[in-house]
């Protein structure tokens, strides 16, 4: 006699709890199947019923912990619970503080609120698709296009924990951009009103923006690239400045100097306009000790360092109240990279100067990068005071 006989336990399972009486306690015992597809008997003792199987169930959870966790995500577990699995794993890898950062808050923020009840056998390519549309609706195109990247990796891991057969985010419509007007560069005479502006507004005194403004127009550097140089990186003789750290706020450390993740120039050397000289020479003069581990040159008020995002909103605050409603810090680079394109520098001394890695991959290929670039410096005098 022929017939299909009980599927067995899938690995990393365990079929019915069954519960008997033994002696003055009870007895809770069920089959368990392990990865290795062995099925052993396991029991543990309570003094009821309830009891001896809930110390059951605490030891198959830990036993399946230990052989690998695998069975903790299934098709039927929380979307919730699959992303703090996967999150258990990535918070691990060498990433940047910025980049964990950015994740843990989309999950926070996005993919929890939104997705998290879900079961992960629903959570297909519509149901992704949708979530990108009203999170790019909503957020906009770049947090839409981080969220996008956090559930690929979470449908990843779950695609390795057996949880998924295929990755839904693979087939999700891509985010298009909004078509903005690119920023633009100020003038040469809008530079100088801004200037003017800001040494007339105390609150912008007190939180250094005059400073901080021209020091990102002497270098065109980021708002984290300024707030990261230090005394040791400028060559007051030599003109000259090291660069290649950003400030970041890391979680449980609180500010820190890590190095650049977002372009693969990391370190470089730049030549200061006279005018920039002039710069860091008045804020050596006026020097104030550090209270953190770090040699800032551009602090915050109690002389640590200074947070980009403080910067960034005090900023945007000072140009609103100044006129400028359109300013972003942003601009300030934008500007300096045009004053170099119209003084005659390439594209690649100028993609040097703002540290990005690529002009095309046959410069970067076969072509020195990272040279201390006179003509940048000359090229700056012209935003001098």
């Amino acid at each position: 006699m022929s017939g299909a006989g009980r599927p067995e336990t899938p690995p990393g399972t365990y079929g019915k709890i069954r519960t008997y009486r033994a002696g003055a306690g009870y007895r809770a015992m069920t089959l368990y199947r392990d990865f290795d597809g062995s099925t052993r008997q396991v029991e543990r003792s309570g003094a009821s019923a309830a009891a001896a199987q809930r110390r059951l169930k605490e030891a198959l959870r830990d036993w399946i912990t230990q052989a690998g966790g695998a069975a903790e995500i299934t098709r039927d577990s929380r979307v919730e619970e699959l992303a703090e699995h996967w999150w258990a794993e990535y918070a691990k890898l060498p990433k940047s503080p910025g980049t964990l950062r950015l994740y843990r808050d989309r999950l926070d923020r996005q993919v929890i609120p939104g997705l998290g009840p879900l079961r992960i056998r629903e959570l297909t390519t519509a149901a992704v698709n949708r979530h990108i549309k009203a999170v790019t609706e909503r957020n906009g195109p770049a947090v839409a296009k981080a969220v996008r990247t956090v559930l690929s990796n979470m449908c990843g891991h779950a695609c390795r924990l057996d949880a998924m057969t295929i990755n839904p985010c693979r087939e999700v419509a891509p985010v298009r951009p909004r078509v903005n007007n690119p920023p633009r560069a100020l003038s040469t005479s809008e530079v100088s009103q801004l200037r003017a502006s800001l040494s007339y507004d105390e609150a912008a005194i007190r939180q250094d923006l005059p400073d901080i403004v021209d020091a990102m127009l002497a270098t065109a550097l980021r708002i984290a690239e300024v707030l990261a140089i230090q005394w040791a990186d400028i060559d007051l003789d030599e003109a000259t400045i090291k660069t290649g750290g950003v400030v970041v706020r890391v979680k449980g450390e609180g500010l820190r100097i890590k190095s650049d993740s977002t372009s693969k120039i990391h370190e470089r050397t730049l030549l200061l306009p006279c005018w920039g000289v002039d710069l860091f020479r008045r804020r050596k003069a006026s020097r104030v000790e550090s209270r953190c581990d770090y040699d800032p040159v551009f602090m915050s008020s109690v002389q640590t360092l200074k947070d980009p995002d403080n910067a960034h909103t005090q900023l945007r605050k000072a140009f609103d109240h100044m006129g400028y409603p359109w300013l972003v810090p942003h601009h300030l680079r934008k500007t300096a990279a045009t004053a170099m394109d119209k003084d005659g520098l390439s594209a690649r001394e100028i993609a040097d100067q703002l540290g990005h890695s690529k002009t095309s991959m046959t410069l970067d290929s076969y072509m020195g990068r990272n040279m201390i670039n006179p003509r940048a410096a000359k090229a700056l005098e012209s935003l001098a005071p």
